[in-house]
């Protein structure tokens, strides 16, 4: 945008002083005859959208690497490379038999474990009963007491040992801990894997981030201008975004700024998050965000044809008093077909935005059209 924006000035400028050479040549224009001309009368806009555009790159919001829990042997796999999988859906199978087995095993000492203690609650029980009546005498009553807080703790040993084996023989299930696109097998079927073997690696693919870095000139003139009351925004919540990846177009919000400035690149730290579900934005792709909800106030503009080069600087012409004058003007940032205008203009002033190789400073000029920011 702005190497057009210069190239449209360097041409505006080119025909401004190319045509004074054949000025020696015309007959001037008579006092009773001045140049017709099209103006532009300058307003102040109370609010205007502003856009920032930077370059950024896809980045998932988070990956999974999956790893097989328990040894054995891997003996099926359950999914395609590159294909989208569910949370909770089957990946692997590792040999279930030895902990299928050792379930089992530990089912039955579970079953022990209650049988003791049923029987050990029973003996308590009548313990009890006989050392009130003094049938029984101490040692025997704590003997019995004893042996029923033992056959208690077997059967919370047995019920843990059973729960841990129920556990490895669920890890031999291998399920994707996120829903994701599969990545590529780590692990051949038919080799013995141990518990942290890698065996693929899940990436998120919906929502996906966009990272991009906003130079620290943007970021502080926007808060420096916020605070002086010249902009506004609606908060980090509602600063939107529209990322453009090969021509395809996307909407989504910002949803984290970093607070500090990177000291090597002089720039801020910020994402924002798409949805989709389509599963098109890949991680790692480039392509261009621009970010909306920031607002300036009490903007002069005017056209971009307007606006002259010469050796004092950036120009456009003005009337005053029905004659034309050269007023000097400092730009801002482009706005359509429009600079904003930071010094130099006010509200009210009309702006010569053609004819300019028949203007002159100080020269009469009728007015032909007069355009407005309203578009009148």
């Amino acid at each position: 945008m702005r190497n057009k924006t210069r190239a449209a000035l360097l041409l505006s400028t080119a025909i401004l002083f190319g045509a004074a050479s054949l000025q020696a040549n015309e007959p001037k224009p008579s006092a009773a005859q001045p140049p017709m001309v099209d103006v532009y009368k300058v307003i102040k806009t109370a609010q205007m959208p502003i856009s920032l555009e930077y370059p950024a790159r896809l980045k998932s919001i988070r990956s999974a690497k999956v790893v097989a829990r328990v040894s054995g042997v891997l003996m099926q796999k359950m999914y395609e490379e590159g294909s989208f999988v569910k949370k909770g859906s089957l990946l692997y199978t590792i040999e279930p038999d030895v902990y299928a087995a050792l379930v089992h095993e530990r089912e039955a000492d579970m079953a022990l474990q209650e049988a003791l203690y049923k029987k050990a609650a029973r003996d308590w029980e009548r313990a009890q009963a006989l050392y009130s009546d003094k049938a029984l005498s101490k040692q025997e009553y704590d003997g019995a007491l004893s042996a029923f807080e033992t056959a208690k703790a077997g059967v919370n040993a047995a019920k843990a040992k059973l729960a841990s084996a129920n556990v490895d023989l669920g890890y031999t299930q291998v399920k994707a801990p996120i829903s994701g696109i599969a990545g590529v097998k780590e692990t051949d079927l038919g080799n013995v894997v141990s518990a942290g073997t890698p065996l693929l690696r899940i990436t998120q693919s919906d929502p996906m981030h966009a990272e991009f870095s906003i130079p620290d000139v943007d970021r502080l003139k926007a808060l420096y201008a916020v605070q002086k009351g010249r902009w506004s925004d609606a908060g980090q919540d509602g600063l939107k975004a529209t990322l453009n990846v090969g021509g395809r177009v996307t909407e989504g919000r910002v949803d984290y700024i970093d607070p500090v400035i990177d000291a090597n690149t002089g720039s801020v730290k910020a994402r924002a998050l798409f949805k989709n579900p389509d599963a098109l934005l890949m991680q790692g792709a480039f392509g261009r965000i621009t970010v909306t909800g920031f607002v300036r106030n009490d903007v002069v503009m005017v056209p971009q044809k307007a606006v002259l080069q010469n050796p004092m600087g950036t120009i456009v012409f003005v009337i005053d008093k029905g004659k034309a004058a050269v007023r000097p003007v400092r730009l801002g940032d482009t706005a359509g077909d429009k600079f904003i205008v930071e010094e130099g203009l006010t509200e009210g002033d009309v702006v010569i935005v053609n004819n300019f190789f028949r203007v002159k400073p100080g020269m009469d000029v009728t007015i032909d059209k007069t355009l407005s920011g309203e578009g009148k």
